[in-house]
C-alpha cells in the first residue's frame, strides 16, 4: 500500500538546569529526552488478524496447503522468497493477517512506499495501509513474466476484497476485484526477491492507486 508521508520523529536533547537551594550546593542535571521507540515495541502494540492456530489452518494465499506448509516459514523468517510468486503469495497472506513487519521487510528500497524510518513507516501502515475496511477473499495470480534480466520479474494478479462496512463507494458485503501488475527484483541469483512497484486498476473509491501485495 502506498503509505502517506508523515513527519519523522525527532529526539530532543534536553538540558535541565538546577535551581539554587537555600542550603547546600546547587545541582545541575543534564540528559537526553525520551529515547526513540523501538520498532519491535511499536509493532507489539498493533493489532493483528493472525489466528492463534495459524500454522494449522488453510493458507490465505489459496495454495491449498496449511499456512505452516506454505507462507508461514516466509513470514517467520525461516525461509526467504526464492521466486517472485513466493513474494506475492506471502505478502498477500501478510496483508490478510495484518503482518506489518513482513510487508516492510519484503519491500525493495526503490519502491515509492519504502521508508528509512521504519517506525514511522509502520505507524503509517497501521493507520491506513492494511485494508482494515475489507476482508481478503481470494488471490488469483497469473504466471511470472521475465523482466529485462534474470533479476527482474512481473506478475499480474487479481485480489477479491469484501467490504466490511458502508464506506466511500463500497457497501457492506459487496465484493470488489482489484487488478495489479507487480514488479519484483532481487540483487542476485542467490538473493531473496522483493516487491518493487505495482500498477493498480480499480474503480473503487479510495483504491485507485493502492498496491495490494
Amino acid at each position: 500500500p502506498n503509505a502517506a508521508v508523515g513527519a519523522r520523529p525527532t529526539t530532543a536533547l534536553a538540558a535541565k538546569g538546577g535551581s539554587k537551594k537555600k542550603k547546600g550546593i546547587a545541582r545541575t542535571t543534564k540528559g537526553f529526552g525520551a529515547p526513540p521507540p523501538k520498532l519491535e515495541d511499536v509493532l507489539a502494540k498493533m493489532k493483528t488478524r493472525t489466528p492463534d492456530n495459524a500454522n494449522e489452518v488453510d493458507c490465505p494465499c489459496g495454495s491449498g496447503k496449511t499456512h505452516g506448509e506454505c507462507c508461514g516459514p516466509f513470514l517467520s523468517g525461516e525461509k526467504k522468497c526464492l521466486t517472485p510468486s513466493d513474494v506475492l503469495r506471502s505478502r498477500y497472506t501478510a496483508f490478510t493477517w495484518r503482518n506489518i513487519k513482513y510487508i516492510m521487510d519484503t519491500t525493495h528500497k526503490t519502491c515509492r512506499d519504502y521508508r528509512e524510518d521504519r517506525v514511522a513507516w509502520a505507524n503509517d501502515l497501521n493507520k491506513g495501509g492494511m485494508f482494515d475496511s475489507f476482508t481478503f477473499v481470494k488471490l488469483d495470480p497469473s504466471k511470472e513474466e521475465d523482466g529485462k534480466n534474470e533479476n527482474e520479474s512481473f506478475i499480474e494478479f487479481k485480489v477479491t476484497l469484501r467490504a466490511n462496512e458502508d464506506r466511500g463507494g463500497s457497501v457492506a458485503g459487496q465484493e470488489t476485484v482489484i487488478s495489479e501488475r507487480s514488479r519484483f527484483v532481487r540483487a542476485g541469483a542467490d538473493e531473496a526477491w522483493t516487491y518493487a512497484s505495482g500498477e493498480v486498476r480499480s474503480d473503487v473509491a479510495g483504491l485507485e492507486d493502492v498496491a495490494l501485495n
